[in-house]
Parts: C-alpha cells; structure tokens; sequence
C-alpha cells in the first residue's frame, strides 16, 4: 500500500510503490523511458505505457473520481477543467478537504488527449521541497491506438540541476513507473482492493520479530 500520494509531481508520483490487484497474476506490462534533454540541456522524464483499454475509459482513469480510485489511490475527488484540481490521498481513513491530503492543479486539458499539472499541496511528511515540486509540470499525452489499446505518455519538465531535483528525478522516474503499471494492470485483473492492501500493510508493520537462536550473537 502507498503510503502518500500522486506522484506529486502526476507527477504521478508516489511516495512509495503501488499496490495490484491482491494476489491476482501479473501480466507482461512494459514500461518505456524515453526520457531525453531538450536542445538547451533541460531535462525531461518521460516514460510510456499502452494500456489494453479505449482511450475514453484510459483518459477517465485520470481524470473522474471512479477512475483514479480504481487504480491510483483509494479517496479522491477531481474537478476537471483549466485550473481545476486533483485532491487524492492514499489512507483509507481521509476525506476529501483534510488538509494534509495531496493536491494537484490542472493546468490545462484537451478531452482525451492531453492533461498537464502541477502539484499544490504535499503532507508534511513528504518527502520533498514543496518549492521544488512546484516549479515541475507533468504531461499526459493520450493516443488512441485503436482495436482498444491506449498508450499514454508522462513528460515531465523543469527539473533544475541541484541535488534536491536530482533526488526527485530519480524518485518519480522509479515511482511513475510502477504507477503505470498499476494503471495497465488494473485494466487485466481488475481494480486495486485498496482494504486488502491496506489490511495487508497493517499486517506487515505488526509483523514479529523472530527471537534470535540461541547461542547466536546479539
């Protein structure tokens, strides 16, 4: 179970790494980084992933309450529009409005082709620099492959050259990832059973601690 979310730069981003479909077999998804410096040295995160899925239920998956939770987090509300919101948090117990759920601003949209943002909020144990963060803008690019297969394509723009950008890069470049393949599995073996994994987490943070055997070094 995820901890915090969307990669706040959805950045996608995550805190930690996504959770599938409890149990269910994982299917052969393929994940392409195709990140690259543009001609002024700037660099640019992108990775890509086809979806077995019509690009009107892909671009709902980002975009409607129902479709976000199904795969990326277990509580949010979007309002879609130019200057509209993403409100999201990976703890079952939250509600919309709590003020240490994460926030993500549209900043603009073209209906089931293109979807930018940037980040507004991150909790307090976030894990970076919230003036960081927002200076990032991700991009979704959603392209209709046809025979209901989607591929989407997630750029992200304004990483600086320091160690707090660098420690972001290579955060949201791992967790991004899994994000999408979260995304593509959800459409093979269903939605994300967030109270199993959730169940799951408890069970692993009480989980005990076997005594050492006898005779063996402390």
């Amino acid at each position: 179970m995820k901890a915090e979310l969307l990669c706040c730069a959805l950045a996608l981003g995550c805190w930690s790494s996504p959770a599938f479909a409890a149990d269910a077999p994982k299917a052969p998804i393929k994940i392409q980084d195709t990140s690259f410096r543009d001609a002024d040295g700037h660099r640019v995160q992108q990775l890509t992933v086809i979806v077995n899925a019509p690009v009107k239920v892909v671009w709902d998956a980002f975009t409607t309450d129902a479709g976000f939770e199904r795969w990326a987090v277990p509580v949010t509300h979007i309002t879609l529009g130019n200057d509209g919101m993403m409100e999201s948090s990976y703890l079952l117990s939250s509600k919309i409005g709590d003020p240490d759920n994460i926030k993500n601003s549209i900043v603009a949209y073209l209906p089931e082709k293109l979807l930018v943002i940037r980040n507004e909020h991150v909790p307090k144990t976030g894990p970076f620099d919230p003036v960081l963060i927002a200076s990032l803008r991700t991009i979704m690019q959603f392209e209709d492959l046809g025979d209901g297969r989607t591929r989407v394509t997630e750029s992200g723009v304004g990483y600086g050259e320091s160690a707090g950008y660098d420690s972001m890069y290579a955060h949201f470049r791992d967790g991004n990832a899994e994000e999408f393949a979260a995304l593509a599995q959800s459409f093979v073996t269903g939605p994300v059973d967030w109270k199993a994994e959730a169940a799951k987490m408890e069970a692993s943070v009480h989980k005990p601690v076997a005594a050492p055997a006898e005779g063996s070094k402390p």
